[in-house]
């Protein structure tokens, strides 16, 4: 995990402590990751910015679940399912249906996360490869 200097975005900490709990819930933790990509698929072009990103993640968590690659930090973990999990909830700290800025924290959480976690994915991604060989 890298060197994060950036203070966590609002309301993430309680989406840490939510998070803690689903990590030992497999049957939780997979619906989470279906309620992930779902609002993703339907908000894409919203995600562009981190759209690649926040796929990888998504793979990550499933990979894991899977029991396939357990190479992630219990705190990456932690932040990864906890960002999904700001994502998935429609009353954050700005609500979604709110017009133009709904999205906006959702956003920033993801890129919070995604570059407190970019040693892991990029970790993830070399593993992702070199299975497919």
């Amino acid at each position: 995990m890298n060197n994060q200097k950036d203070p966590q975005p609002k309301g993430f900490e309680k989406a840490k402590n939510r998070a803690k709990d689903l990590l030992h819930d497999r049957r939780k933790l997979k619906e989470l990751l279906k309620q992930g990509e779902k609002k993703a698929n339907k908000k894409k072009e919203k995600l562009k910015t981190v759209w690649e990103d926040f796929q990888t993640l998504l793979r990550m968590i499933k990979s894991y679940w899977k029991k396939e690659y357990t190479e992630i930090p219990v705190k990456s973990l932690l932040f990864i399912v906890a960002s999904i999990l700001y994502f998935v909830n429609p009353f954050d700290v700005i609500p979604d249906f709110i017009p133009m800025t709904g999205l906006l924290d959702d956003l920033t959480v993801l890129s919070f996360v995604i570059n407190s976690v970019k040693n892991d994915i990029e970790n993830f991604k070399l593993w992702e490869s070199e299975k497919d060989e």
